[in-house]
């Protein structure tokens, strides 16, 4: 079997966390389900909506806010 690696990186945001981002001259919400590092960016995805989900895919971290 072949197991991939764990590579441990600091970001600003944790997975599971609900956050803000722009998309499309709009401001979207949701929970963030995975973070990857490439090439030194830092991208996530995120569980955007209500009833009827959906997954934003490679959000750089320098375009996600955290509102209070």
């Amino acid at each position: 079997m072949f197991f991939k690696k764990k590579i441990k990186f600091e970001s600003k945001f944790k997975k599971d966390e609900f956050v803000s981002f722009h998309m499309n001259n709009d401001l979207k919400h949701g929970v963030i389900k995975n973070i990857r590092k490439e090439n030194d960016i830092i991208y996530y995805d995120i569980n955007v909506g209500g009833e009827a989900t959906w997954l934003a895919k490679n959000i750089e971290e320098k375009d996600i806010l955290k509102i209070k």
